[in-house]
C-alpha cells in the first residue's frame, strides 16, 4: 500500500473513531474500560488497547488481500457479552460491507490481510453505544472472535 493511501486510511479511521467516541464522559469510558479489563483477566486474554478504547489481538495473521474500508468481507464470528453469554454467532461464512459494521471492527480490520483471526473487546462507544440491539442492553461491552475469510 503506498504512503498516500495509508495516510488516507489512517486519517479516515481517526475521523470514524473520534466521531464514535462522542457522547460519553471520561468517567463512563473509564468504567467501561474496567469492565473490559475484568473480562480479559477472567478469560486470560492479553490484548492491546487502541486510543479509542478497543482491545484487540491478531491471533493469526492472514495472507490474503489487505482489507479496505469499502470492501465487502466474508466472515465467521462469535459475539459475547462480558458475562460470556453468546449473543450472536455465525459458524458459516456471511458477507458484510465493512463500512456498515461496528466502529471497533472497522478500526481493527482495515489494513489487515484477509484470512486473519482477531479477538476484539469493544467498549460501548465503539460498539452499539446507547442503543438496545435485540437482547443486548444499551452501553454493553462486547467481545468478538472474528475470522475474515476473504474480501469480495
Amino acid at each position: 500500500m503506498n504512503r498516500s493511501l495509508k495516510f488516507l486510511v489512517a486519517l479516515f479511521s481517526m475521523v470514524l473513531i473520534l466521531s464514535a467516541c462522542t457522547g460519553y464522559s471520561n468517567s463512563q469510558k473509564k468504567a467501561f474500560d474496567e469492565k473490559l479489563q475484568v473480562f480479559m483477566k477472567k478469560e486470560n486474554l492479553q490484548l492491546t488497547k487502541t486510543s479509542s478504547g478497543v482491545y484487540y489481538k491478531i491471533v493469526t495473521k492472514g495472507k490474503g488481500p489487505i482489507i479496505k474500508y469499502n470492501d465487502k468481507i466474508r466472515v465467521m464470528y462469535t459475539g459475547k457479552n462480558m458475562d460470556g453469554t453468546v449473543f450472536d454467532e455465525k459458524t458459516t461464512p456471511i458477507e458484510f460491507n465493512l463500512k456498515n459494521l461496528l466502529p471497533a471492527w472497522k478500526e481493527i480490520l482495515i489494513g489487515q490481510p484477509a484470512g486473519s483471526i482477531f479477538y476484539i473487546a469493544t467498549p460501548p462507544q465503539m460498539g452499539y453505544g446507547s442503543q438496545q440491539v435485540g437482547d443486548l442492553l444499551p452501553n454493553s461491552c462486547l467481545f468478538f472472535e472474528i475470522k475474515v475469510m476473504s474480501t469480495l
